[in-house]
């Protein structure tokens, strides 16, 4: 008689998310004893799991009802979300249009630890396309779309981030920390940067910066494409990618 297959048991990690899961809108509290049925584990088991996320802010004991909820951190990791699903589906038509203008592919781009991850894209209008998609991950001391979000970084973040040794990709890839804040300075007087085939052979990408207010820059956009298309056009390229970036800053700001 074959023995019946045995439950994988759930890792520390899976019984927190578990737990987190279990919270809605018809159950906005839960004591140890529901959670501890709802989750199949024992009370002291999920005693333990609720002390470790109530001591990151994950969830917060009411002493009213003895009962836990949500914290600040799952509040605040829900305006992250929301704030990326905005600049996703706001900067679909700009793009569009701003493809349209130049005939190159764009970009949507947010700072995520030491890289860029493009969260929109449109492509181009000629038959070769860049080698870039959604949730592409590209680096940010050499590429337009981060070295734009950079340029208005903290300090401490950019430090952070630039710290050596830089990856070469190219003859022309920035490594130098000096060369690097030479240019960052010189964005964030401009409001716009060009990357020379910094990352890639031949391609030439602009990029200026997405505000979510006055001082706080959020995301990146930009165009990319083979230099000899771009650079004879520069600075027609460079006003329509700042037509852009002003007109998802500002539709941002407004619905914020």
């Amino acid at each position: 008689m074959k023995k019946a297959p045995s439950k994988r048991k759930h890792t520390s990690l899976e019984n927190a998310l578990r737990a987190l899961k279990s919270f809605s809108e018809e159950e906005p509290e839960l004591g140890v004893s529901e959670l501890a049925e709802k989750l199949g584990l024992a009370l002291s088991t999920t005693h333990r799991l609720l002390a470790t996320l109530a001591e990151e802010d994950f969830v917060v004991k009411n002493p009213a009802t003895n009962k836990y909820t949500i914290g600040l951190s799952v509040l605040q990791l829900t305006n992250t979300v929301t704030e990326q699903i905005k600049i996703i589906k706001e900067s679909y038509p700009i793009l569009k249009q701003l493809t349209e203008d130049t005939g190159e592919s764009s970009h949507v781009g947010i700072l995520d630890g030491s890289q860029v991850i493009y969260l929109q894209k449109v492509d181009g209008i000629y038959p070769v396309k860049l080698d870039s998609y959604l949730g592409k991950r590209n680096p940010i001391h050499c590429t337009s779309s981060g070295q734009i979000i950079l340029a208005f970084q903290p300090d401490h973040i950019v430090e952070e981030i630039l710290q050596p040794p830089l990856p070469t990709y190219t003859p022309f890839t920035l490594t130098n920390k000096h060369d690097i804040y030479e240019k960052l300075k010189k964005a964030r007087q401009m409001g716009v940067v060009t990357s020379d085939q910094e990352f890639r052979h031949n391609i030439y990408s602009i990029g200026a910066p997405i505000y979510k207010d006055s001082r706080h820059v959020v995301a990146s956009i930009n165009i990319a494409g083979p230099v000899k298309r771009i650079l004879p056009h520069k600075k027609y390229c460079i006003e329509k990618v700042l037509r852009a970036s002003k007109e998802l800053s500002t539709i941002i700001q407004r619905r914020s």
